[in-house]
């Protein structure tokens, strides 16, 4: 990506936002900014992921998106968090121990808090993959479990967002000792009124997966 570009983000993010600063460093804040509000172009993640490492600023991106963008007008805000998590779960997935700083933030606090739609079906795929090599301590591992058990029930969910909430919960069981008494109970309430995608993944894999029999 070329310097004029991101430094062109900057100065219109900049105008937008009625920022009075713009930061100078290779990946600054405002910078990051601009490139996500601005038109996607071909290779976005990919692009914008590669630009990130390089310069550092993987606790910058991650930052951004969990806490500051929310101060942002709205009509970028949502650009923003939504193109920020999609370039997080990129580098979260390709170069895993660049995301290692974050890990208790995430678990602690920003996957349990995540409001927005768009961000928790990223963040439910991050942590399903998270949880296969890393073990929380207990108290953030049953934060993390009552947290996808909300958003596999919430039946306004998108089907993608529950899909990854029970994910989530198979990688929890064995380790979470009170899930296993409410297993039969979680999985009725996931099937009921359920989308074919969910209903297709209950008996190909998560009734068999959870080790509950169908009523």
């Amino acid at each position: 990506m070329r310097a004029g570009c991101r430094e062109k983000s900057e100065r219109r993010f900049a105008a937008d936002t009625g920022s009075a600063e713009v930061c100078g460093s290779p990946m600054g804040e405002a910078a990051l900014q601009g490139l996500l509000s601005e038109r996607t172009f071909p290779r976005f993640a990919e692009e914008v992921a590669r630009e990130v490492r390089d310069s550092g600023a993987v606790e910058v991106l991650y930052g951004l998106i969990t806490e500051r963008a929310e101060a942002l007008p709205r009509a970028v805000r949502h650009r923003i968090l939504f193109r920020g998590a999609y370039v997080l779960e990129r580098i979260f997935f390709e170069t895993p121990e660049l995301f290692e700083p974050c890990i208790d933030r995430f678990c602690r606090r920003d996957f349990p808090d995540c409001s927005n739609e768009g961000m928790k079906r990223i963040f439910g795929k991050m942590m399903a993959r998270l949880l296969i090599d890393y073990r929380p301590e207990d108290t953030l591992l049953e934060r993390v479990a009552e947290t996808a058990i909300r958003w596999a029930v919430e039946p306004r969910a998108k089907v993608a967002v529950r899909v990854w909430a029970v994910e989530v919960l198979l990688r929890c069981r064995g380790r979470v000792t009170w899930l296993g008494e409410i297993e039969q109970e979680l999985l009725e309430a996931v099937g009921r009124d359920a989308s074919p995608g969910i209903a297709a993944r209950m008996r190909r894999r998560w009734w068999r997966e959870f080790g509950v029999e169908r009523r």
